[in-house]
């Protein structure tokens, strides 16, 4: 399993200091595979004995078996790497970037999900990963602007709260990658039964979330890794098709005024 596999295993179990640290690590992996606890304290200004909480919430004995995973991963990712020729290239990203917004301006759906943002008694938002859900943070920052409120649903324990008790009068968003719904199927499914609004956010792909979904956003990526299914676009298209939905649900405000 590799490092991004892992946080997205044990995401729920991490705490802000958590997560700053394995942000780090997973940003500089070939810098951390040699360093000591302390030394990787000092980088993100955290306790040794943080660390080695850290470590621990993630699957590992201690830091010493974590640095033998880091040497591995630096190995793993050196051993897939592409030749230079073949590398995401600013011109594939520039094609999904029109691709993301030619999706976005031929939906017919938008109208209806703005007015679900100003008309819902509550909105709640759900990433399936680390990524998805600091994109979400970046939309909820936005929509704070217009005075609406969203409830950004942390873990998979929390989702499972609010399956039980969200209403046909709330609005679910979710966001993905693949929609795939490993580990959360029954829920998305149980908010869907009680006809709960449902927007999904997810790649451009014949997907089960967007299936189950009422309205579909989708942002293209081109170029997965076949290892762990994300390109450096990913999230920056992911980002740009929920800053058009907030720049659209803003012009939608303007109008109506």
């Amino acid at each position: 399993m590799n490092l991004e596999a892992l946080i997205n295993r044990y995401y729920d179990q991490m705490n802000e200091n958590d997560l700053h640290v394995i942000s780090f690590v997973s940003r500089n992996i070939d810098v951390c595979k040699d360093k000591t606890v302390t030394e990787i304290a000092n980088y993100c200004n955290v306790s040794p004995s943080t660390i080695i909480r850290t470590t621990k919430k993630l699957g590992f004995h201690g830091y010493s078996e974590f640095r033998y995973f880091l040497k591995k991963e630096a190995e793993r990712i050196e051993e897939t790497k592409v030749p230079n020729n073949q590398y995401f290239s600013s011109s594939d990203l520039l094609k999904d970037v029109e691709e993301t917004i030619k999706l976005f301006e031929e939906d017919k759906s938008l109208a209806q999900i703005y007015k679900l943002f100003l008309e819902a008694d509550r909105i709640f938002a759900y990433g399936t990963g680390y990524g998805q859900n600091l994109m979400l943070k970046e939309f909820y920052r936005c929509l704070l602007n217009n005075n609406i409120y969203l409830h950004i649903i942390p873990s998979k324990t929390e989702l499972e709260l609010v399956s039980q008790t969200i209403t046909p009068n709330d609005l679910f968003m979710v966001a993905s990658l693949s929609g795939n719904m490993n580990g959360i199927e029954s829920m998305i499914k149980n908010i869907a039964v009680k006809q709960v609004p449902m927007v999904s956010v997810t790649v451009f792909s014949r997907n089960d979330l967007a299936y189950l979904a009422d309205y579909n956003l989708y942002y293209q990526v081109s170029h997965l890794n076949k290892i762990n299914q994300l390109n450096n676009s990913s999230f920056c298209t992911l980002n740009l098709v929920l800053s058009l939905l907030y720049e659209g649900f803003t012009n939608h405000i303007k109008s109506s005024v």
